[in-house]
């Protein structure tokens, strides 16, 4: 939005808000102009939206898939007049507002940040893996067993919890949560299924699986009425397309605003590489799967160690710990790193740090389930299969400091860095689209 605004254009956020607890008449009311990068953006607030499950899972199918007053979003939009809507997020969105703006002749645009249409959850992960299950939905309502009640939403959704939420003691509570947010639910042990047999109503599991299929139909719809569909990565557009078919869309990879040219000529001195994993100490982003190639690799040689960014409860040898840090320290970061390690077992739909690595110069080494590794340059990294448990071991092996410095040269030489405005103007080709003027 902010890189839009400085081009001229008049941008607009829609976003959900409060649910009444008694008044459940949708409306649009304004909030006055945010200050977002530098750029003043009128903010309106959707009062009564769907709920947002906040990546918790969704319980309650039918509060969820309520279609929404459409004569109420089209005086919305009629007042107010966009070109363009871009969506960035199902979450709260009722689709009648969708139907709204096609019946209006507004062109739409959605950008695929996450896999909320395919998966409740988001992650679409499960048992340490991509999810099997997401075709059959069988395991769509043990996945979804911890959803927040709508209540529970309401108040999160409150003027209330707004004003208190980036407050310390909530903020430490919030931190806290998204760290163990994977290890909660996801991380489980690999073979633990669904038990149909003894015990188990098999009538209610089909009712459930039901209620699942009718709410990927819901997102399905949604995604018709879309003039265009901005992937951010070909993965995303393989997942996408793989659940919904031929969507009118394609790739622009994405990046944000405090990206910079600063690649430089590294030196590897070859005593000792320095790799580093800047995720959080989860499953998903793969950070056990590294540390069990690390382990065996551990036992050949032990000319390495492995920067990380939280307290690890198993400690190890080679392991460093690091306090978190903030982006403006990343030149640090990246000046004292040999290679990025990005060993993601659960689809990534891009991933900034590959991103940030390649613009200070440094070697990637990540899964083939993220999605930024559209952007590694041919030599500048190396790209392991995630489905192969010995393939990031093979990897982490084959590197010594001649192949760091050959990945550096590559970089250097082969890649392109993609700003924020680049990403903007490829975006504004598509918002033109059919005569569209934004």
């Amino acid at each position: 939005m902010g890189e839009q605004r400085k081009k001229g254009h008049e941008v607009s956020l829609l976003w959900p808000g409060q649910m009444g607890f008694f008044i459940k008449q949708t409306t649009v009311k304004f909030r006055g102009i945010r200050d977002i990068n530098g750029a003043n953006i009128n903010s309106f607030e959707v009062i009564n939206p769907l709920p947002v499950p906040y990546d918790e899972g969704i319980a309650d199918i039918q509060k969820f898939t309520e279609v929404g007053n459409k004569e109420i979003y089209k005086a919305f939009l009629n007042e107010y007049k966009p070109d363009v809507i871009h969506v960035h997020t199902f979450m709260g969105l009722h689709k009648n507002f969708m139907t709204a703006a096609k019946e209006m002749g507004i062109r739409t645009v959605f950008s695929t940040h996450d896999f909320f249409p395919v998966c409740p959850k988001v992650t679409l992960f499960k048992n340490g893996d991509v999810c099997k299950c997401a075709d059959s939905f069988v395991e769509c309502g043990k996945c979804n067993s911890s959803a927040l009640s709508i209540n529970k939403i309401r108040l999160l959704q409150s003027p209330l919890y707004r004003a208190l939420k980036d407050s310390g003691p909530v903020r430490k509570l919030r931190k806290r949560h998204r760290d163990n947010f994977f290890d909660n639910v996801n991380d489980a042990v690999p073979g633990d299924t669904v038990d149909a047999g003894k015990g188990t109503d098999l009538k209610s599991s089909d009712e459930k699986t039901g209620r699942y299929r009718e709410l990927r139909k819901y997102y399905s719809e949604m995604l018709d009425l879309f003039d265009f569909i901005h992937f951010n990565s070909s993965l995303t557009e393989r997942v996408y397309r793989k659940y919904f078919g031929e969507l009118k869309g394609a790739v622009i990879h994405i990046s944000h605003g405090d990206i910079r040219d600063c690649r430089k000529k590294k030196s590897f001195p070859g005593d000792l590489i320095r790799m580093r994993y800047l995720g959080n100490y989860s499953g998903a982003k793969g950070f056990f799967y590294l540390r069990n190639a690390l382990d065996r690799l551990w036992e050949i040689r032990r000319d390495f160690s492995l920067d990380v960014h939280f307290e690890s409860p198993e400690p190890r040898e080679y392991i460093r710990t690091n306090k978190r840090y903030t982006y403006d320290e990343l030149e640090k970061i990246f000046d004292n790193t040999d290679v990025l390690i990005v060993p993601s077992l659960w689809y990534e739909t891009f991933g900034y740090t590959v991103l940030e690595a390649l613009s200070y110069g440094v070697p990637v080494i990540l899964t083939d389930r993220v999605g930024a590794g559209d952007i590694v340059p041919e030599g500048s990294g190396i790209i392991v299969d995630a489905s192969d448990k010995d393939s990031l071991f093979r990897a982490l092996g084959a590197i010594n400091s001649k192949v760091l410095s050959e990945c550096n040269e590559a970089i250097l030489n082969s890649w392109k860095i993609i700003t924020m405005e680049e990403v903007a103007d490829l975006l504004e080709e598509h918002y033109k689209d059919n005569g569209c003027q934004v």
